[in-house]
């Protein structure tokens, strides 16, 4: 899957992102870099609004693992089964949320598991940075359940 495609399906499946303009910057086969202008998230505050942040690491997270199970050919539906997130500092600009698989072992034990019993679970961290500083950070498991055709 190339980005635009990843791009397209984001709007088409999860609406939200249309409002929040959000926008894959880079993705590889085991990372991925979203983000949303500032002034279609902002706050009150003039900094970038909380709901935002964590709905666009979410969506990073909810991206990458969408990706890896297309990009190893199975078929399933990506859900976030529970998240943190950790505020450190105001964002003032662009939410730009990150996040990778640097392991190849956790992939095909992901991949092992899925196969095995129709579910899997990807455990991940997702970085949200303003030039080039961590200003949050969420921890999130995302579930893939099987789809029965």
């Amino acid at each position: 899957m190339e980005a635009t495609e990843l791009q397209q399906l984001l709007y088409k499946e999860i609406p939200i992102t249309k409002a929040l303009q959000v926008q894959v910057d880079n993705l590889t086969s085991n990372s991925i870099q979203l983000s949303a202008p500032f002034e279609a998230n902002k706050n009150i505050h003039n900094t970038a609004f909380a709901g935002s942040i964590y709905t666009t690491a979410t969506l990073a997270g909810w991206s990458l693992v969408t990706h890896l199970v297309q990009q190893h050919q199975r078929q399933g539906s990506v859900v976030l089964a529970s998240a943190t997130i950790r505020y450190s500092k105001p964002i003032e600009g662009d939410i730009v949320a990150s996040c990778q698989v640097s392991d190849p072992d956790v992939i095909e034990h992901f991949l092992k598991r899925f196969d095995s019993r129709g579910r899997g679970k990807l455990s991940l961290e997702i970085d949200v940075i303003e030039a080039g500083e961590s200003k949050a950070t969420m921890q999130a498991d995302f579930a893939v359940i099987k789809k029965i055709s």
